[in-house]
């Protein structure tokens, strides 16, 4: 496992939270690692058992000592391998401080193994003085790890890695000033005292160091692993202290002995490094960085090459140039790393820059859809009204009057027109239009329009389009839609752009975007509409029409009589209807048949609907007869267009006598609403008496109501 893979990314000191395991095997997990603690702690304590054991059987000679220094090899190796353990558990950058962590052990275990090997083979392979040295190597990566930064997020791997190699030459230049080069001109007990000291002083630098350290952390993860080292740290720093005391005043029974305590540092790894858990919960975020932190580690770092460079003024030249070369060195690191800082900031700008690009960009496309939106919403609103209003419409030309308004507010800045199929299917009309273009022409084929052949939208693009609809201005962008209800075409609604000031493409792809679905929408409605509102005038006008004349039937001349008679009450006005019989059709029927007596019916509601005015109505009342309602008319003028139509029906009949055998003639009773006709029950009772009246004076004749007998008529009970 390389540094780089243990630094990892993100995260912080301490490990990510592990995957949740289940209640089963999180309870068995926890069980094992208990035991195993258990078992750790055990063999530590039977290991300062042998220690003591060895010398109370052995006593403190040279077995006694071999034994009990090789149990304190076995106590480092112990120690190595719980270190590992923590190691294997965590990652990222809590990987890193296990590693150093397990690096500071394999540090003192060089010296204790040399120790061991010269007291088993009664050898001296390094002076006491050189031995003290290797020693207090173990305070490099100590160093190196508080060092480390509480979380990846906040630093580059490059950057750490570079952090790390400063630490290491400013402690090579430290064992090198205070250690090296100071031996070439002590006598070893001179050497022995400095290196004491210098070893009493390294403990308690770490010691203020990793406490320096714990009052700037602000990560829990963190702040527990550097409690853990800083027991580790007093541990040593004790036993060092106590050690170095009993060397420097040659207690050399009591040294001896005092490698039961060296056990202590051992044990306190072990422990600490074993009972370390990944923690429980980790942080949501890094906490914000603050400059005190950012500055403290490299004011510390060039403050040491500066206390060491001073230190070495005075040292051979040699010396001098092993010192400038680390310092150089040290330099050249850290001015790698605050370009690779300088990169990353300027990468991390330029990444924001395009951030904001995109954001802005981003917001800009959420106004667009916004502005549709509204528009759409709008649309929709406009359309739903629309739709109200045209099933509010009691008749077709009444909702062509509606949609010109509604399709200029829907369709802003536009023209159009609405064409119908006329009855025939074989042209197109114009039934209304809006806007301030007016169509080219008033009818067309369904062939020169491009959607009724294609049963689809047409978009036009103006002069540049090749496809064209010819009842449409040319220039102009347009949209063509078919009106299709039922599955039948029954017309086209076409859309014109007004603008024209703008480039036709820029203008057109943008016009025909925002109209093309909008307009689909909006003739699906009016299609709808218009074929309802036809079928229902169609079926209305089956209602009140009589099939073979094509007069109002005898129900709508009941309902417009009513409303007639109302009217005269009201506004004091005159009212006059006559009732038609066509003289002898029975016979008619049984001479020339059946299909000759329905075509002189015909013929007569023919002349019928050519003598009555605008405000008259003419009906078939029922078989042969008919009836006229003659509002604001007379007696005696209705008694006078009585006979003119009489006179009009002969003569019509005698000009079209090849077309219609025999003879047809009618007779006519004439009444008027008055004092004694008071309803139109009697008034037409009035009138049917005076035509039976004709009939019998001889047919082919006019009779008005004879008022003293139909008032006497009208009062006998039936």
């Amino acid at each position: 496992m390389t540094l780089k893979e243990l630094i990892g990314k993100g995260g912080e000191l301490h490990p990510v939270r592990p995957v949740a395991l289940g209640v089963g095997k999180g309870a068995n997990r926890a069980n094992n690692i208990s035991s195993l603690e258990t078992s750790i702690a055990f063999l530590f304590a039977a290991l300062i058992i042998l220690q003591a054991t060895s010398f109370a059987v052995f006593g403190i000679g040279q077995t006694g000592k071999g034994v009990s220094i090789c149990a304190l090899v076995l106590h480092n190796v112990l120690a190595i391998i719980c270190a590992w353990i923590a190691l294997k558990r965590s990652r990222d950058v809590a990987a890193v401080f296990w590693f150093l962590f397990t690096a500071s052990l394999v540090a003192l275990l060089i010296p204790t193994v040399v120790g061991a090997f010269d007291s088993v083979f009664a050898r001296s392979s390094l002076s006491e003085s050189t031995w003290r040295v290797l020693f207090c190597l173990y305070g490099a990566p100590i160093l190196m790890m508080l060092f480390l930064p509480e979380s990846n997020i906040e630093r580059l791997k490059t950057e750490v890695l570079l952090d790390l190699f400063q630490v290491a030459i400013v402690v090579t230049l430290a064992f090198t000033v205070f250690f090296l080069f100071p031996l070439d001109r002590l006598i070893p007990s001179d050497a022995l005292a400095r290196n004491i000291t210098l070893s009493n002083l390294e403990n308690s630098f770490l010691l203020i160091a990793v406490f320096i350290r714990l009052f700037f952390v602000r990560m829990k993860g963190t702040r527990s692993l550097l409690l853990r080292l800083a027991v580790f740290l007093a541990s040593c720093a004790v036993v060092t202290y106590l050690g170095n005391w009993i060397d420097l005043h040659h207690y050399k029974s009591a040294s001896i002995w005092f490698n039961l305590a060296w056990a202590v540092p051992y044990a306190s790894a072990g422990l600490i490094a074993i009972t370390w858990r990944n923690s429980s919960s980790a942080p949501v975020h890094a906490p914000n960085p603050r400059f005190i932190d950012m500055l403290g580690n490299n004011v510390i770092l060039v403050t040491v090459l500066l206390c060491i460079a001073w230190m070495l003024t005075g040292l051979e030249h040699k010396h001098v140039m092993v010192a400038v070369f680390g310092i150089g060195a040290s330099l050249l690191a850290f001015a790698i790393r605050l370009a690779l800082t300088q990169y990353s900031q300027q990468r991390e700008l330029a990444q924001r820059r395009c951030a904001q690009e995109e954001l802005l960009a981003a917001n800009q496309t959420i106004t667009r859809l916004l502005d549709e939106s509204r528009l759409e919403t709008t649309a929709i609103s406009q359309i739903s009204e629309l739709s109200s209003l045209l099933q509010a419409c009691l008749s077709r030309d009444q909702a062509l009057q509606v949609l010109p308004e509604k399709l200029r507010d829907l369709f802003r800045g536009t023209s159009g027109a609405i064409w119908l199929l006329n009855a025939s299917k074989d042209r197109l009309e114009t039934a209304t239009h809006w806007g301030s273009g007016v169509p080219l022409h008033e009818t067309f084929g369904p062939d020169e329009c491009w959607c009724l052949r294609r049963a689809r939208p047409h978009i036009s693009f103006g002069e540049i389009s090749s496809l064209q609809c010819t009842h449409l201005q040319p220039q102009q962008p347009s949209i063509c839609v078919p009106l299709i209800a039922n599955n039948e075409t029954i017309g086209v609604l076409s859309i014109q752009d007004n603008n024209t000031s703008e480039k036709q493409t820029t203008r057109s792809d943008t016009w025909i975007t925002k109209r093309n679905q909008l307009a689909s929408g909006v003739a699906e409605h009016i299609a709808l509409a218009i074929s309802n509102l036809t079928l229902r005038e169609a079926l209305r006008l089956q209602a009140i029409r009589d099939p073979l004349t094509g007069l109002y039937n005898r129900r709508y001349m009941q309902e417009f009589l009513e409303r007639e008679i109302h009217r005269c009450i009201r506004r004091k006005r005159s009212l006059a209807i006559m009732m038609l019989d066509v003289d002898n059709f029975k016979r008619y029927n049984d001479t020339f048949g059946h299909p000759a007596g329905d075509h002189a019916l015909r013929f007569v509601g023919d002349t019928l609907l050519r003598s009555v005015r605008a405000d008259d109505l003419a009906c078939r009342y029922g078989g042969e007869e008919f009836c006229l309602v003659l509002p604001e008319c007379s007696l005696q003028q209705a008694a006078t267009r009585a006979e003119d139509i009489r006179s009009l029906l002969k003569r019509s009949h005698m000009e079209r006598s090849a077309d219609i055998p025999g003879v047809v003639t009618v007779s006519i009773g004439v009444a008027a609403f008055g004092e004694n006709a008071n309803s139109s029950k009697i008034l037409l009772k009035f009138a049917d008496d005076a035509l039976y009246r004709a009939k019998r004076a001889g047919r082919d004749r006019v009779a008005l109501t004879n008022t003293a007998e139909s008032v006497t008529h009208a009062a006998s009970p039936p």
